[in-house]
């Protein structure tokens, strides 16, 4: 599903965002690669929603933050929603 996710926002943050930002946004979201891990970062807190949230909203759409906030919280849902289940299953 994550991968999903990035290829949308691969796709999305496409041609038209590298000629609008290329500094920015080629340093975050230059290739898929780079793309899903910048995404693992935040969800683990090794980078700020801001320093990559900002980029997107000010060269593609402010609509992105929305797209943004749903993968967090999607994500975190997911991931606590496993690993409660794990101890969980365990105990």
């Amino acid at each position: 599903l994550n991968y999903r996710l990035d290829c949308v926002r691969a796709i999305d943050t496409g041609e038209e965002c590298l000629q609008a930002g290329p500094d920015l946004m080629n340093q975050y979201y230059g290739s898929l690669g780079i793309t899903c891990l910048h995404l693992f970062q935040t969800v683990t807190g090794g980078v700020e929603w801001r320093t990559l949230l900002e980029p997107l909203m000010q060269h593609i759409s402010p609509w992105m933050a929305v797209m943004f906030c749903l993968y967090i919280v999607f994500t975190s849902m997911s991931l606590m929603n496993i690993v409660t289940g794990v101890f969980v299953e365990t105990a």
